[in-house]
């Protein structure tokens, strides 16, 4: 055994301090080593052979009881750590109420905003699905209503030819039950597209009539669609189904002189009557209501011809249908009045005519109305069917 001496000697060599806890070693492992050969006076070989070849190294768990024996026993106060349960073995406690409250409010959330996204996208879903119905209903009902029910396709044919214009009611709302109520349903829709466009101001004011309380805009579809869906759908399934019926009547007449019709291009507009922009404006002008006819100076004419740059014009039948309340009659008046007899037609509710929009000379008549409840608006859907262009 090494004396003490030699003992403090290796030690002070190696640079290890020892405290009354633990060792902390600050220099290299070698210098111990070189310093207790030094002192046996044995080869470094033989001497790393003794320690690290013949004794095996102490656990950790056998180096934290040597250097407990070294340490002076102390008495902790742990003073209220004595009632604690040793840190391995605690237990999980039970989350307080305020805890718990919190965890099932964070899972409701959570499970309320799955639940909310999934029933928005279903309710999306369910919409888009509505809307795509009720749109192929609407045109293949008006595809029926020309093509496969009682609109007389031959009549109206000869009808142009000899005169100029035709006209017929009950265009949608006619027939069995289940075809008047769809029909039915239909204008109201139509009638309250007009009365959106109008309070949300997608109708532009028409000047030129500015004291009668009309208001106008163009049906193009495209992005203007969701504005009137079903007077859209109604310009489009018109224009593909009525003109390819009247061209075939037409051509076993032998009416050379009317131009063919294209079944793929046409012009549609709606003009929409306001009681009470009408009377603002006659307020604001200081012109008052009279019971009697006041056609404000409109004059007669054609929808093309007679018009600058009418040469070019493609517009050849012009198909006005109007819109309206059950309730609305002539004393309502609006319409149409044409030249030739000055024959009046008025704007009953569901009354399609048909005018050649190159020979038919004709006026439109101002709505009137009442402040009765469904006669402060009316419509017209006028679509301007175009010949075929030249191949």
């Amino acid at each position: 055994m090494m004396p003490p001496t030699m003992l403090t000697a290796a030690l002070a060599a190696g640079a290890v301090y020892f405290s009354s806890r633990e060792a902390h070693a600050f220099g290299p492992p070698t210098h111990i080593i070189t310093s207790l050969t030094h002192h046996h006076h044995a080869t470094p070989t033989a001497t790393s052979s003794a320690l690290f070849g013949k004794r095996r190294k102490p656990s950790m768990k056998e180096r934290r009881k040597q250097r407990a024996k070294k340490q002076p026993s102390t008495e902790v106060d742990r003073g209220v750590l004595n009632d604690l349960p040793a840190v391995d073995t605690w237990e999980k406690t039970e989350p307080t109420a305020g805890t718990k409250r919190l965890a099932a409010a964070e899972e409701q959330v959570e499970g309320r905003g799955e639940d909310d996204e999934a029933e928005e996208t279903a309710a999306k879903a369910s919409s888009l699905v509505e809307s795509q119905r009720k749109s192929v209903d609407c045109l293949t009902f008006i595809r029926k209503r020309v093509e496969e029910t009682s609109f007389p396709a031959r009549e109206a044919a000869r009808a142009v030819a000899d005169q100029g214009y035709f006209v017929y009611d009950g265009f949608l709302s006619s027939g069995d039950d289940e075809d008047a109520a769809f029909g039915d349903v239909l204008l109201s829709d139509m009638m309250q597209e007009g009365a959106d466009m109008l309070a949300s101001d997608k109708l532009e004011r028409d000047i030129a009539r500015l004291g009668d309380g009309e208001y106008t805009a163009r049906i193009i579809g495209g992005e203007e669609y969701a504005n009137c869906p079903r007077l859209t759908e109604y310009v489009v399934s018109l224009t593909r189904h009525l003109p390819p019926l009247l061209n075939k009547e037409l051509d076993a007449l032998g009416a050379a002189d009317i131009a063919r019709l294209d079944a793929t291009a046409s012009m549609g507009a709606l003009r929409l009557y306001d009681r009470k922009a009408r009377l603002g404006a006659q307020a604001l002008v200081a012109t008052p209501e009279t019971g009697d006819d006041d056609y404000g100076g409109r004059p007669f004419g054609v929808v093309c011809g007679d018009s600058e740059g009418g040469e070019g014009d493609a517009r050849r039948l012009t198909a006005m249908f109007f819109l309206s309340s059950k309730e609305w009659d002539a004393a309502c008046s609006g319409g149409i009045t044409l030249e030739v007899g000055e024959k009046k037609i008025d704007a009953v509710r569901d009354r399609i005519v048909l005018l050649r929009s190159d020979t038919c000379s004709h006026r439109q008549d101002p709505w009137k109305g009442s402040d009765e409840p469904g006669l402060e608006q009316a419509g017209c859907v006028v679509v301007h069917f175009v010949k075929e262009a030249a191949t």
